[in-house]
């Protein structure tokens, strides 16, 4: 069985690819980085569609494992691979809706699963209609899966409208869609974030900023606590990787009053450099086990 690995050139030697790589050699898998930057894509007249790589025609793998590149590219790449009945992990139906902050917890909370309550904000918002939803401080973020590096809270009505006013041009012309978010301040600077691999925790880690701000960011320089997930959280993170169909994620917890949780987001494309490199643990390992295990490769 050949599996691709398949995301941008420039992350071609990044900590992830490198791991599922040297795990696959160990377990006598053909595993193989394909940057999408190779791939040509033909339609036919007669309705045959082709990929080619590095202008060879060449046999196509049995499993794909696409990465965090979202680009009009790789989502047509895809979707190729669909239509040729391959395996994907994860689908472009999950990956596009969980790269989309405000449709994955629709989808959620279409579920009856506890998410923060969220407006969609329009180029030209209503502020008035805005105080009525949520109440100050309010947090202002990006909708794709970067949003992490572009979150704002905004404490009152002045400094939200000083925030619209520079960026009305922009959200109209780039076609740019922001949200805004309760703020949930019981525990603001800390949530808990749990990997989850085939409807199973791997790993959970409370994750925490410094005093002086919002965000628990690890990467941004906060500290990481193993922790031990009761029923409701495990049950939470489950659930909310079903909903949004998704075989290998993260799904991220906030603390919320009366020790209640809300669930910020979930990810298609989870990186874990931070989480083997904490622990003991081995997650190339286990999305290699996972693969082997359920698609019965030999």
């Amino acid at each position: 069985m050949k599996i691709w690995i398949l995301d941008s050139e420039r992350n071609k030697n990044v900590y992830w690819a490198k791991r599922i790589l040297e795990e696959a050699e160990k377990r006598n898998i053909k595993v193989e980085y394909i940057s999408i930057e190779d791939i040509e894509l033909i339609i036919d007249w007669n309705f045959e569609e082709r990929l080619f790589i590095k202008n060879e025609k060449i046999i196509l793998p049995d499993i794909i494992i696409p990465r965090v590149d979202s680009s009009y590219q790789i989502k047509s790449i895809i979707d190729f691979f669909e239509k040729s009945w391959k395996i994907i992990i994860n689908s472009n139906e999950s990956r596009l809706l969980a790269n989309d902050k405000f449709l994955s917890l629709q989808k959620l909370a279409n579920f009856k699963l506890p998410v923060p309550k969220t407006v969609l904000l329009k180029w030209r918002p209503n502020i008035d209609f805005i105080e009525k939803q949520l109440n100050y401080p309010i947090i202002l973020k990006k909708l794709d899966w970067a949003a992490w590096k572009w979150i704002i809270k905004v404490d009152d009505r002045w400094e939200l409208e000083d925030i619209l006013e520079m960026l009305e041009e922009s959200l109209y012309k780039l076609n740019k869609v922001l949200i805004l978010q309760e703020y949930i301040w019981e525990k603001a600077g800390m949530d808990l974030r749990i990997f989850v691999v085939w409807g199973r925790i791997i790993w959970s880690m409370l994750r925490k900023w410094k005093p002086w701000d919002f965000k628990a960011n690890y990467s941004w320089w906060g500290s990481t606590h193993n922790y031990e997930l009761n029923q409701i959280e495990e049950i939470l993170a489950l659930e909310a990787a079903k909903v949004v169909w998704l075989d290998i994620a993260w799904v991220d917890l906030l603390f919320d009053k009366d020790n209640w949780y809300r669930i910020c987001e979930v990810n298609a494309s989870p990186w874990f450099e931070w989480l083997e490199k904490a622990t003991w643990l081995n997650i190339a390992w286990e999305i290699l086990n996972y693969i082997e295990n359920r698609y019965f490769i030999k």
